[in-house]
């Protein structure tokens, strides 16, 4: 089962290839900026560094965020856009999951994951033995540190940097309704709708 992992929500554009339990290639280059200009030549030319073919790839792993909002968006349209043709499953994972599930493989720990979404809040979420225990929550910073500090979790994982690898493994044990490619935000866009509505962020 080749799994192409994907993410672009932070200052890296990243992306991985694997076998079942092989890395068949992994790229990663910090642009800061220009994703979307970078994301399909960069996934072009690693398959086929790799002596593979687009045809070959069975499912898509991305990363769904949080992170910039122009980011996230980025790698779920293009992972979507790769798969619609070939009617491939994606897979979107969080950040906060990827670094939770590649710090407890055994699945025995309660393990928090937090990432510093600015404006002085923080998003984060919780695992114990390896199943969602508190679901992504957006909090002003010191609030957050006095529940996470409440919670007394076997670690916390802080802004860790993505493994695309580690999102392609993932990936291949899980279904687009088990883990849907949809992004997660941290709080609504400053944008209004019309009317003067407001999109819901993350509950609180």
């Amino acid at each position: 089962m080749l799994t192409l992992g994907l993410d672009t929500t932070g200052k890296a554009c990243s992306a991985a290839l694997v076998d079942e339990g092989r890395i068949i290639a992994h790229v990663s280059e910090p642009i800061g900026r220009g994703h979307a200009e970078r994301l399909a030549p960069l996934v072009k030319d690693m398959i086929y560094n790799a002596g593979r073919n687009i045809s070959d790839v069975s499912r898509v792993g991305v990363c769904t965020g949080p992170g910039s909002f122009t980011g996230q968006r980025v790698a779920l349209s293009f992972a979507k856009g790769f798969a619609l043709p070939r009617k491939l499953p994606v897979i979107g994972l969080s950040s906060l999951e990827i670094w939770a599930r590649e710090a407890d493989p055994e699945q025995n720990k309660f393990v928090v994951s937090v990432a510093d979404v600015r404006r002085g809040e923080l998003c984060w979420a919780a695992w114990k033995n390896g199943k969602a225990e508190i679901s992504p929550v957006t909090h002003k910073a010191e609030e957050a540190e006095t529940l996470i500090k409440a919670l007394k979790p076997d670690d916390v994982l802080r802004d860790q940097p993505i493994s695309t690898v580690i999102l392609a493994w993932l990936a291949q044990h899980e279904t687009p309704h088990s883990a849907p490619a949809l992004p997660l935000y941290s709080r609504g866009p400053d944008a209004k709708l019309p009317g003067g509505l407001k999109p819901p962020a993350i509950a609180s």
